[in-house]
C-alpha cells in the first residue's frame, strides 16, 4: 500500500525491515561481531593518488593548451579547486581569472557597437555574470 502513495516506498520498506531485523536481534539477545577498531570499511587516499604522474603530464599539457579548468575537473570527477592545486604542485602557474585588460576593451567595445550581455559573453568567452557586472562598474548598462 505503501508503495503506492510513495516514490520512496522500496527504500523506505527496507528501512523498516532492517529496523524489523535489529529489533528481533536484540529480543532475541543475539549481537553482531564489531568491527576491529581502526578497521576502515573505505579507504582513505589522497587526490594526487588517483592519477600516475604520466596522467597528471597530460592533465597538464592540455591545462596549457588552452583547455578550460572546468571541462577538465568535470572529466576527472574532481573539484575545479582540486584540478587548480594539483596544477600548481606540478608547478604549473594558472592563468588568470576574471577579465583580462584586453576582455575588458573588448566588452566595451561590443557594448558601444549596440550588442546585448548574452552575446558579449559568449563572444568574450566570459559568462553572462561578469560581462553584467564589469558593465555595471562601467555604468555601461
Amino acid at each position: 500500500m505503501l508503495a503506492g502513495y510513495s516514490k520512496q516506498a522500496h527504500r523506505k520498506m527496507d528501512r523498516l525491515s532492517a529496523a524489523t531485523r535489529a529489533l528481533q536481534r536484540l529480543k532475541s539477545g543475539e549481537t553482531r561481531p564489531r568491527a576491529v577498531q581502526g578497521e576502515r570499511h573505505s579507504q582513505r587516499y589522497r587526490i594526487a593518488d588517483r592519477f600516475s604522474s604520466e596522467g597528471l603530464a597530460a592533465i597538464a599539457r592540455r591545462y596549457e593548451a588552452g583547455e578550460q579548468s572546468t571541462d577538465l575537473a568535470k572529466e576527472h570527477n574532481i573539484a575545479k579547486s582540486t584540478l587548480l592545486r594539483l596544477l600548481a604542485e606540478q608547478g604549473i602557474r594558472t592563468r588568470q581569472r576574471g577579465l583580462t585588460p584586453e576582455k575588458e576593451r573588448e566588452i566595451l567595445r561590443l557594448r558601444k557597437q549596440g550588442f546585448i550581455i548574452r552575446d558579449i559573453a559568449k563572444q568574450v568567452r566570459c559568462s553572462y555574470d561578469t560581462a553584467r557586472k564589469f558593465l555595471l562598474t562601467k555604468s555601461e548598462i
